[in-house]
């Protein structure tokens, strides 16, 4: 982080502003362990970095998915976008959202 700028190269980025990207994918590198498992593959959960969440990624392999999973979809809906600030209300809620 610090070899790449920091914040300050991080904040430039931001002010050249950036696309936002949304997908759905697998990981037959890694078995998506590096989300939500222990990472990199046998090394002991209680080192720092290691334990990456609570899945212990044995029913993560592209295959098994595709295969149990056939057919997943993902729909992206209630997407605001705009100055920081402005696409919500002071108490939190979407800016013009109804209250019901």
């Amino acid at each position: 982080y610090a070899a790449k700028g920091g914040l300050k190269t991080m904040g430039e980025a931001l002010d050249r502003g950036l696309v936002l990207v949304m997908s759905l994918w697998d990981d037959g590198a890694t078995q998506m362990r590096w989300l939500d498992s222990s990472f990199p593959e046998g090394e002991q959960r209680g080192k720092p970095g290691v334990a990456r969440g609570p899945c212990d990624g044995s029913t993560s392999s592209p295959a098994q998915v595709r295969q149990e999973h056939s057919s997943a979809s993902v729909k992206y809906t209630n997407i605001t976008y705009g100055e920081i600030g402005s696409t919500t209300s002071a108490d939190g809620r979407r800016a013009g959202a109804l209250l019901v």
